[in-house]
């Protein structure tokens, strides 16, 4: 794994890659280091080459070929995302917030008015691909019940901002990547989905969240536990697109980096987790 590193840590440098997800990227190329990482770095150093659109397929710089309809059940995912959050939020600011929350209710109301744009961008994206909405998975619906069940509104707040938000955005900011040079009159749109403004309020009170242990430490990686597993279920119940596209080992990385990401974000507030070993736990639970 030696030899591993020293190819790869030159290239996660140049990308701009954090340390942190290393080990998942060490055991996603073990066994054939040289192949694996040229595969991977084909899917996003395109240079100045072209993906083109049709209406089977969509083919990227590197001439890998996706039918269109995987591309559709993709954003399918992310389109019943955007609505769900927007239900699940509209339903939480129905109820009396009380004077303590009015921040809580000023905040989820303008991220309301921006998931709605949100959906929208996704709507566009798959209209001009010529994709319909479909169903979802009941594992996708389990996922949003299970976060709309959530009656604090500290733990609501960590629930879909912390922990939810960083496994949602890693997910999205990979398909903007990989499919930009196919696309890139509508993922300028999509894009935006993923990269919200800073928002002060938010930063603050999440601060405060866990510096005051207004959710217990216990709670909240107890919580981050529960969704990621309800994650991990609602992405692999998908599992079937990635075997037809013949990329099962790219994304299993992307959905351990996926929920890697908010327990990282958990240690650098002060908890001190083995971030791998939760993370495949977590699978393990799942399975």
């Amino acid at each position: 794994m030696a030899k591993a590193e020293t190819l790869v840590s030159p290239i996660m440098k140049k990308y701009g890659v954090p340390k942190w997800v290393s080990p998942f990227i060490f055991s996603y190329i073990k066994g054939d280091p040289i192949n694996a990482i040229k595969r991977g770095l084909s899917f996003i150093d395109v240079k100045r080459r072209k993906g083109e659109v049709t209406k089977k397929n969509v083919y990227l710089p590197n001439g890998y070929k996706f039918d269109t309809g995987s591309i559709g059940a993709v954003l399918n995912i992310f389109l019943y995302t955007e609505n769900r959050i927007s239900e699940m939020t509209d339903e939480w600011l129905s109820r009396p917030v009380g004077h303590d929350y009015l921040w809580y209710k000023n905040y989820f109301s303008a991220l309301l008015q921006k998931d709605k744009k949100h959906a929208k961008a996704v709507k566009n994206l798959m209209d001009g691909l010529g994709v319909k909405p479909a169903e979802a998975k009941k594992e996708l619906e389990a996922l949003f019940d299970f976060i709309q069940s959530i009656d604090l509104w500290p733990e609501r707040l960590v629930a879909s901002e912390v922990i939810l938000k960083r496994s949602y955005s890693t997910f999205g900011m990979v398909f903007y990547r990989v499919f930009y040079a196919a696309s890139p009159e509508f993922m300028r749109s999509f894009v935006k989905v993923f990269r919200s403004d800073d928002e002060s309020w938010e930063v603050g009170e999440i601060d405060r969240i866990i510096n005051e242990g207004v959710v217990g430490r216990e709670r909240m990686l107890s919580l981050a536990r529960e969704l990621l597993k309800r994650f991990y279920l609602a992405i692999n119940s998908y599992s079937s697109i990635a075997k037809k596209e013949r990329i099962e080992r790219e994304v299993k990385l992307i959905m351990e980096v996926a929920m890697a990401h908010p327990l990282q974000f958990l240690n650098e507030h002060g908890f001190e987790i083995d971030v791998e070993r939760e993370v495949r736990d977590i699978e393990k639970s799942a399975k």
